[in-house]
C-alpha cells in the first residue's frame, strides 16, 4: 500500500477516536440525566404517597363517621325511641329491654350512649351500664353536640364530629329523636340521642387494615414523627397517624447498587469497543478499493435487470414472424408447468386461444398499425386446467420489417374467479348463501302482471326466540341455527319458489302458482312445524319459532316494494297475535298500523309543541289530611282525539326511542312545579322500564335536578320490579348513583310480580307502595289485608315509608290506620289534579296550619 493511502488510513482512525470519545460524553451526560430523573420520581413517589395515604385515612375516618350516623338514625328515627326518650325517659323499656341498651356496647362497640336535652344528660349508658354520670363529666363539648345535633335534623341528619371522651380521642355522632311518620322537626321535646366511640386500637387496626395503613394510632398533635403520615382530628386536640412507605426512597436504595455496577461495564464494553473500531476502521479501508471495483459490475448488472423487471409483468415471451416461440422466460415454468424446451419453435396460437377474437389476426394488426395492444385468452396448464391469462404484445420491426412479436403473459384466473365471487355476493347472502334483496327484486319483477306467472305469494318469515340463542351460546351458534333454517325452507318449496334472506332472522319466501288461502293455511303450517323442530348447536339443542306476514298478489298487487311492505305489515300483527302464526294482509290491518305511526308522528311532534300536561295526584299522610308528596301523572292534550290518559301513548312511546324524550319531559316539568309549590313537599316521578335500558338515567336525572334548582331530597323516583328484572347488576349500580345523588327511590307496586325481601335488602330502596289491588279487598278479605299488615311491618322493620294506593272508601282508610300504614292516596282523598289546583290546597293547607 503507497504513502497516500497510509495516511488516509491514519486520518480515519483518528476520527473514529474522536468519534468514540464525543459518544463516550453523550452516554455520560444522558446517565446523570437519568440519574437526575430517577431521584425526581422518587420524590414524586414519596409525595404522591403521602397524598394518597391522607385520602385513605380521610376516607376510612368519614365512612366511619357515615356508619356511626346512618346506625344511630335507626334507633333516633323510631316511633318507639320518641315515645320512651323523647319526653320521660322510660329505663326498663331502654335498658331493660335492651332497645337502647347494652348491646350497644358489647355488639356495636359504642364507649357511651347518652340521651341530652337543654337540661343536660337524661340517660346515659357508659360501658354497656347504667350511669348517673352525664356527658358533661366527661367532656365540654356537650352544649355544642346538643347544638349540632338539632341544626342537622332541620336536614333530616345526624352530625359527627370528635372530642375527647374520658382522656381518650373520640368520634361522636348525634341524632335528634323524632317520631318515624314525621319528616320534619317534631313539636314536643327536642331529645337528642349521641353515640360516642373511642378511637382504641382495637377501633383503630381493622379500620387501618381497610383502608390499607399500617401502624394506624392516634397521638397527640403536638407529637408528630417524620416518617408517618398525619390527620388532625378537629376538635381533640388528637391527630391520626400512621406508617408513611417512601417508594422512592426504596426504589433509588434498589437501583442505585445494579446502577454503578452496569456503569462499570458499560465503560469497560466501551473500552473494548474503541480498541476494535479502531481496528476495524483499519480493515474497511483495505477492503474499499476492491468495494469500488465490484460496485462498477453490479451497477451494470441492476440496470440489465431493471430492464427486464420493466418489461416483464409475468412471464415473457417472443416469436417469429410465423408466430413461431423463439423465448420464454424461466417464470413460464414456474406458472404453467410446462418446460420451456417443449413449446420452443411451436405456434403461440397452439398454446393461447381466444373466444372473442382470432390471436394470429389481432397480432398482424398490431404489425400493421405500429402499435401494443393486450388480449384476454385461455390456456392449459401441465395439468389439463384451463387457465385465463392476458397477453400484452408489440410487433417487433427492423429496419420498417416485422420480424416477429414480443410481449408478456398474465394469470389472471383467480382475479376472474374473484369477479365472479363478487357478482354472486351482489344476489346472494353471505352467511346462508340465499338470494339476497337485489335478487329477490329482480324474481319479483320477473313474476309481474303480464309475465309467464303473474300470480305469486310473498310470505315475510321472523324467528321467534332466535335473540336468547345469540346471547347465551353466541353469534357462532346463531349463525348455525340461520343455516338450518335456510336449509328446512327450501326444504318445504318448490324449485319454482324462491327463498331469500333479508337480514338479521328475517326471510322471504315467494311462491309461485300459490293457490287460495286455504292452500296456503297448509304451507304456513308446514313451514311453522319445519321450523320449530329441535335444532342441534355446538352440543346443545336449542328450538326456535317462527311468525309469517302473508300477501298474496292475487288479492293486492303491486310494485315489490308494496308486497314486501304488506307482508311486513301482516308480519307484525302475527307478532303481535303470539307466536308461531300467521297473519294474511288485509287493508284493515294496514290502516291500524297507519294509524298508530300517526299517533306516533304526532307525539313526537307534539312533546316540543308543548301538547304534553302534567297532573298531579296527592298523597297523604294516613291521618288523611297531611299532604306528603304528589305524584306525577301525564296527560297529553291532543288536537285531534282530545285528552289522553297515559295508557294510551305510553306503551307507543316504550316501543320506540320516544320514551326518553317524553320521560326527560315529565321530569323537568315535575321537579319545575314541585319547586315553586308553598309546601316543600315530595314530587313523586314514574320510570320506565325502557326508559332504564336506553337512557343514562343517573346524568338525566341530574340534569333536571341542576337545570330546576330542586332540591334532590324532594324527588322521590317509582321503579317497578321489572327495571331489577332486566339487568340485575346494572339496576343495583343505577340505583346507588342516583342515591349518591340525594333522591329517593320507591318501589312501585310492591306485592304484585316477584317481589321480595331480597329486593328491599339488595336495592336502596327508601319506600314501598302496596298495590291497589290488595287495598280495594280491605274489609272484604282477610288473607289481603294479612297481606298488607304483613307489608307495612316489613317497611317499618326496614326503616321505610309504606304507601298504600288506591284507598276508595273511609274503611279502607280506616284500617290502614289500625294497621299503621304511613301514607295513603287514592279517589277517596283527592283525584289527580291540575298544578293550579293542588297548589290551592296547599295554600290552604298552609293557612290552617297558622
Amino acid at each position: 500500500m503507497d504513502v497516500s493511502a497510509d495516511n488516509e488510513m491514519s486520518t480515519r482512525s483518528h476520527v473514529v477516536g474522536q468519534l468514540i470519545v464525543v459518544f463516550s460524553l453523550i452516554l455520560l451526560l444522558a446517565l446523570l440525566l437519568g440519574l437526575f430523573s430517577l431521584y425526581r420520581l422518587a420524590e414524586a413517589l414519596d409525595a404522591r404517597q403521602v397524598e394518597q395515604s391522607r385520602f385513605y385515612a380521610e376516607s376510612a375516618m368519614a365512612q366511619l363517621q357515615k356508619n356511626d350516623k346512618t346506625f344511630l338514625l335507626t334507633h333516633a328515627n323510631w316511633q318507639a325511641a320518641y315515645d320512651h326518650l323523647g319526653g320521660q325517659v322510660d329505663t326498663q323499656w331502654a335498658y331493660d329491654e335492651d332497645n337502647v341498651g347494652a348491646t350497644l356496647y358489647t355488639s356495636d362497640g359504642y364507649d357511651g350512649v347518652y340521651v341530652l336535652d337543654d337540661d343536660g344528660t337524661r340517660y346515659a349508658i357508659l360501658d354497656g351500664k347504667l350511669s348517673q354520670q352525664g356527658l358533661e363529666r366527661h367532656t365540654a363539648s356537650a352544649g355544642k353536640i346538643l347544638q349540632e345535633a338539632r341544626q342537622a335534623a332541620q336536614h333530616e341528619q345526624a352530625s359527627s364530629g370528635y372530642l375527647v371522651f374520658r382522656g381518650q380521642p373520640a368520634v361522636y355522632v348525634a341524632a335528634l329523636i323524632r317520631p318515624q311518620t314525621q319528616p320534619a322537626q317534631p313539636p314536643g321535646p327536642t331529645a337528642v340521642m349521641v353515640f360516642i366511640r373511642v378511637l382504641s386500637p382495637e377501633v383503630l387496626l381493622p379500620l387501618g387494615q381497610s383502608a390499607g395503613l399500617s401502624g394506624l394510632a392516634v397521638v397527640d398533635s403536638a407529637d408528630q414523627r417524620h416518617g408517618r403520615g398525619a390527620l388532625p382530628l378537629e376538635g381533640s386536640g388528637h391527630a391520626l397517624t400512621w406508617d408513611l412507605p417512601q417508594p422512592g426512597t426504596e426504589l433509588i436504595q434498589t437501583v442505585i447498587a445494579p446502577l454503578a455496577i452496569a456503569v462499570l461495564l458499560i465503560a469497560l464494553s466501551m473500552a473494548l469497543f474503541a480498541r476494535y473500531a479502531i481496528r476495524a476502521s483499519t480493515r474497511i479501508d483495505r477492503s474499499h478499493r476492491a468495494l469500488m471495483t465490484s460496485r462498477a459490475a453490479l451497477q451494470s448488472s441492476e440496470e440489465r435487470f431493471k430492464a427486464v423487471a420493466e418489461a416483464a409483468s409475468d412471464w415473457i415471451w417472443e416469436t417469429d414472424v410465423l408466430l413461431r416461440l423463439t423465448y420464454l422466460s424461466d417464470r413460464f415454468t414456474e406458472l404453467t408447468g410446462h418446460p420451456v424446451e417443449a413449446w420452443r419453435q411451436r405456434s403461440i396460437t397452439e398454446l393461447l386461444s381466444c373466444d372473442t377474437n382470432n390471436l394470429r389476426t389481432c397480432l398482424h394488426s398490431l404489425a400493421a398499425a405500429g402499435s401494443s395492444g393486450t388480449l384476454r385468452c385461455q390456456y392449459q396448464d401441465h395439468l389439463g386446467q384451463q387457465r385465463i391469462c392476458r397477453i400484452a404484445s408489440r410487433a417487433i420491426v427492423a429496419e420498417g420489417v416485422c420480424t416477429g412479436f414480443r410481449g408478456t403473459c398474465s394469470d389472471i384466473t383467480d382475479e376472474v374467479a374473484a369477479h365472479a365471487q363478487i357478482q354472486h355476493l351482489s344476489l346472494h347472502d353471505a352467511l346462508t348463501g340465499l338470494p339476497n334483496r337485489n335478487k329477490l327484486f329482480r324474481f319479483l319483477e320477473q313474476s309481474a302482471p303480464g309475465a309467464e306467472q303473474p300470480q305469486v305469494a310473498l310470505l315475510m318469515l321472523d324467528l321467534d326466540n332466535f335473540k336468547p340463542i345469540n346471547d347465551s351460546l353466541g353469534h357462532p351458534a346463531g349463525d348455525a341455527v340461520l343455516l338450518e333454517v335456510a336449509i328446512r325452507l327450501g326444504q318445504v318449496t318448490r324449485d319454482s319458489d324462491l327463498v331469500a334472506r333479508l337480514g338479521g332472522d328475517e326471510f322471504i319466501v315467494v311462491l309461485t302458482r300459490p293457490g287460495d288461502h286455504a292452500d296456503m293455511d297448509r304451507f304456513c303450517t308446514r313451514v311453522i312445524e319445519a321450523i320449530k323442530r329441535p335444532i342441534q348447536v355446538e352440543g346443545h339443542v336449542v328450538q326456535v319459532g317462527v311468525s309469517l306476514g302473508v300477501v298474496l298478489s292475487a288479492d293486492y298487487s303491486g310494485t315489490p316494494s308494496d308486497l314486501i311492505r304488506h307482508a311486513d305489515v301482516a308480519l307484525y300483527s302475527a307478532k303481535q297475535a303470539g307466536k308461531n302464526t300467521w297473519r294474511f294482509f288485509s287493508a284493515q290491518m294496514n290502516a291500524a298500523l297507519m294509524e298508530k305511526r300517526v299517533l306516533e308522528s304526532e307525539l313526537r311532534e307534539g312533546i316540543p309543541r308543548g301538547e304534553l300536561v302534567l297532573h298531579f295526584q296527592p298523597r297523604f299522610k294516613v291521618d288523611g289530611v297531611s299532604i306528603a308528596s304528589a305524584e306525577a301523572l301525564v296527560r297529553w292534550k291532543h288536537p285531534r282525539l282530545g285528552l289522553l290518559r297515559p295508557d294510551r301513548f305510553i306503551p307507543l312511546a316504550e316501543e320506540s326511542d320516544l320514551i326518553v324524550l317524553l320521560g326527560n319531559w315529565v321530569l323537568h316539568e315535575a321537579c319545575i312545579k314541585a319547586r315553586g309549590w308553598p309546601q316543600a313537599v315530595l314530587v313523586s316521578v314514574n320510570m320506565s322500564p325502557a326508559q332504564f335500558s336506553r337512557s343514562d338515567v343517573v346524568r338525566d336525572v341530574g340534569d333536571a335536578l341542576r337545570a330546576t334548582g330542586l332540591p334532590a331530597h324532594r324527588l322521590e323516583l317509582e321503579i317497578t320490579e321489572n327495571v331489577m328484572l332486566n339487568d340485575v347488576e346494572g339496576a343495583l349500580h343505577t340505583m346507588l348513583a342516583l342515591k349518591e345523588l340525594g333522591v329517593r327511590l320507591n318501589m312501585d307496586d310492591f306485592g304484585t310480580g316477584y317481589s321480595s325481601l331480597g329486593y328491599l335488602r339488595t336495592y336502596p330502596f327508601d319506600s314501598i307502595k302496596i298495590d291497589k289491588r290488595f287495598v280495594q279487598h280491605l274489609g272484604k278479605s282477610g288473607s289481603d289485608r294479612s297481606v298488607v299488615q304483613a307489608i307495612i311491618n316489613l317497611g317499618n322493620a326496614m326503616g321505610m315509608t309504606v304507601t298504600a294506593e288506591g284507598v276508595e272508601t273511609a274503611e279502607q282508610l280506616a284500617l290502614l290506620s289500625d294497621d299503621q300504614c304511613h301514607e295513603v292516596q287514592g279517589f277517596l282523598l283527592s283525584k289527580p289534579l291540575e298544578n293550579e289546583a293542588l297548589v290551592g290546597m296547599m295554600k290552604d293547607q298552609v293557612a290552617l296550619a297558622r
